[in-house]
């Protein structure tokens, strides 16, 4: 699918693709979501400039993902989708800037650019050109990454308190919970901390080389705009490294509560064995089949050993509570 913006008085303007050339060579921006092969034709035979592949797009190392083809700029980043029916992902993002025109290629639908074109639709943000557009939709990027991470953190936030509840009567530990849940939701958050840092990463790089080949065209708006993002990249950074460390320490404590946990239980049988051992031995004796037992013939005989059996059970279990060990 291809949609063309075109920028009117600092807004974006849908434009009509039925002539595809025309409208291609009018627009300030050209977004491919999942292009066909057509597609892709038609915008490189328009503007000139070749379009990656997807299978190219994943061949390209780290260090050659930001390049200057002819006049154009090409700039691969990883964006966060959460909208796909598979959950949360990693999407493949390729910018390319070339005569004042941006050119957008992903193979999936992150929320930044849907939310970045609902705004600039109506509100004025001062769009004049392909470089605006990016700057634009690289703030929305860092937005909408700072919330998920406020999201991871928030979460974070409240299983620490569950996990961690001053009361123990509403700790998860004292409520015997099932703690498999929550180390699910504590691993959900470290994958997501984990893709945004990835995405972020790719991001942190590709402002830099974007600045460096365009400084001329951006003027001291844009220059200072992409700045600010750079610096709000290496807040976000520093601080999904925190979250990434908290995890870490949930999950290794949520591991000892479960140690805890079936020390417990463990302890629980233990107790009964002790508690239990001295009435059967008792039991044992008075149950063997000798024809000579001082007690057989005595009429007190079973009310005193079943006496003797309770007292038995009895005064080890005084004894673990006497010595807090219950």
């Amino acid at each position: 699918m291809i949609r063309a913006y075109d920028v009117e008085d600092g807004l974006l303007r849908e434009q009509d693709c039925s002539d595809r050339h025309a409208g291609l060579a009018e627009a300030t921006w050209i977004d491919m979501l999942e292009p066909s092969d057509d597609q892709e034709h038609a915008v490189e035979s328009t503007l000139g400039v070749e379009v990656p592949t997807p299978a190219e797009m994943r061949s390209l190392e780290a260090s050659a993902q930001l390049y200057r083809a002819n006049n154009a700029v090409v700039m691969n980043a990883r964006a966060i989708s959460t909208s796909d029916a598979s959950g949360l992902r990693l999407v493949n993002v390729t910018f390319i800037l070339t005569q004042g025109k941006l050119i957008t290629l992903r193979y999936g639908d992150p929320a930044p650019f849907r939310e970045f074109v609902a705004r600039a639709e109506r509100e004025i943000a001062h769009l004049s050109s392909g470089a605006a557009v990016m700057v634009g939709l690289l703030e929305t990027i860092v937005d909408r990454t700072a919330r998920l991470l406020e999201t991871v953190g928030d979460d974070l936030e409240t299983l620490s308190t569950d996990i961690f509840a001053r009361d123990s009567s509403a700790s998860a530990v004292a409520r015997n919970t099932d703690l498999r849940p929550i180390m699910q939701r504590i691993g959900a958050n470290g994958d997501l901390a984990t893709r945004t840092r990835e995405s972020l990463l790719s991001f942190a790089r590709l402002i830099p080389f974007l600045q460096a080949e365009t400084s001329l065209a951006l003027g001291p708006d844009l220059e200072a705009r992409l700045t600010t993002a750079a610096r709000d990249i290496a807040s976000l950074l520093d601080h999904d490294s925190y979250l990434a460390a908290n995890v870490t320490f949930l999950l290794d404590a949520t591991l000892g509560l479960i140690n805890i946990q079936q020390n417990g239980i463990i302890k629980i049988f233990s107790v009964a064995a002790v508690v239990f051992m001295p009435p059967t031995l008792i039991a044992s004796i008075y149950g063997m089949n000798f024809a000579i037992i001082p007690e057989l013939h005595w009429t007190l005989g079973y009310p005193y050993a079943l006496v003797l059996m309770v007292c038995s059970a009895v005064l080890p279990f005084y004894y673990f509570k006497r010595r807090r060990w219950l």
